[in-house]
């Protein structure tokens, strides 16, 4: 780059927000202005943050007024929105945005509002024939009563203001099932158990094309099975991305999404189970395989294209995953080529002071 790009990073409290800033930190020629809804944050104490400051966030109209007046004093080129509350502002508003920068490419704000909800995206994958499991939505009694007739187990509850696999259990029997019902008075989403494995397809698109890709399939288990992998494999899988074609087309997506599927062993196929229409916590991996979605991202804002990319077959390991790692085998430690090249240790001995920060916080929450 010839000259230095202002990029704008208005959600700097999301969760996902300083991956995409170390991220962006490989690609010579931007600088960054991070707003932010809290007064300290992880992306607040990143070295590679310019500028941070934070408001009080009331309503729409005076935030429009904020984003504005941050573009036009910082003279910000682009702004890449990092999660769902940012990204549903930025679709809605587009128009009123100052003219002088670039958004990022988001989806429609109908589909967006299919992909983040998991009843909206249940029932749109039944009426386009996406491979999709049994889904059921109870939120009154005849709901409870249909459920406890129709249901096949295993089963899964899952919360629908949850992400990361928070809340999700696995119901085997009626009995258990009845007793959870007859306790709740809110709405509750199930899903159908499959039996196989989870694997991962991290897409950016323009109007329902796909522009770039990665799949990964986890390797090393988070807190519970059904949160995030803290280890994966690259892999390339023909399966997996005519089917994440047939989503991506039919939502006439725009944008980054990450879609969660599962190889269900029964039916010797894959079907989607949620998309995560923001950035994600392992887009550091995608970047080290070869595909740097943020970049990409703001390029395309830039110039309406981007260069082709793919990506490498390599195996990633996330920092987390790394520390379980050593204490399943602290010979693990030894391993440096692999820990410097392939993990998130060295993104964090050259910005430490944000992940210092989260344990920081991870503490006080915990004493």
């Amino acid at each position: 780059m010839s000259s230095r790009i202002n990029v704008l990073i208005p959600d700097g409290d999301s969760t996902w927000a300083l991956s995409v800033l170390q991220c962006l930190s490989h690609i010579e020629g931007y600088q960054f202005f991070v707003l932010s809804n809290k007064k300290r944050t992880a992306s607040k104490f990143s070295k590679y943050t310019s500028y941070y400051k934070f408001y009080k966030r009331g309503n729409e109209v005076s935030w429009l007024e904020i984003i504005n007046s941050e573009i036009e004093s910082n003279s910000i080129s682009v702004v890449i929105p990092i999660a769902e509350i940012e990204a549903s502002f930025f679709i809605r508003f587009g128009s009123k945005i100052h003219k002088s920068a670039k958004v990022i490419p988001l989806p429609k704000l109908e589909n967006f509002e299919i992909a983040k909800d998991k009843k909206l995206l249940s029932d749109f994958a039944k009426a386009n024939d996406i491979p999709h499991p049994k889904s059921y939505f109870m939120s009154s009694e005849t709901d409870k009563q249909e459920l406890l007739t129709q249901v096949n187990f295993p089963i899964l509850i899952k919360p629908l203001d949850l992400k990361g696999g928070d809340g999700i259990r696995k119901i085997d029997k009626k009995p258990k099932l009845k007793k959870i019902l007859d306790k709740t008075e809110t709405s509750l989403f199930f899903q159908d158990y499959i039996k196989g494995y989870d694997i991962d397809c991290s897409v950016l698109c323009h109007n329902g094309k796909i522009l770039t890709h990665t799949i990964q399939k986890g390797n090393l288990e988070g807190r519970n099975p059904y949160a995030p992998q803290l280890g994966f494999n690259f892999l390339n899988n023909t399966d997996v991305l005519n089917l994440v074609e047939d989503v991506m087309t039919k939502l006439n997506w725009s944008g980054v999404a990450h879609l969660d599927l599962r190889y269900d062993e029964a039916a010797n196929d894959y079907k989607l189970i949620e998309i995560n229409p923001r950035f994600w916590g392992s887009i550091e991996a995608s970047r080290v395989a070869g595909v740097n979605f943020s970049d990409l991202a703001i390029q395309f804002a830039l110039h309406g294209k981007i260069d082709k990319t793919s990506y490498q077959l390599i195996s990633f390991m996330r920092l987390k995953g790394v520390l379980k790692s050593i204490r399943r085998n602290p010979g693990f430690i030894l391993k440096r080529t692999y820990l410097m090249n392939y993990t998130e240790v060295k993104s964090f001995l050259k910005d430490p002071l944000p992940t210092l920060y989260k344990f920081r916080e991870w503490l006080g929450r915990r004493f």
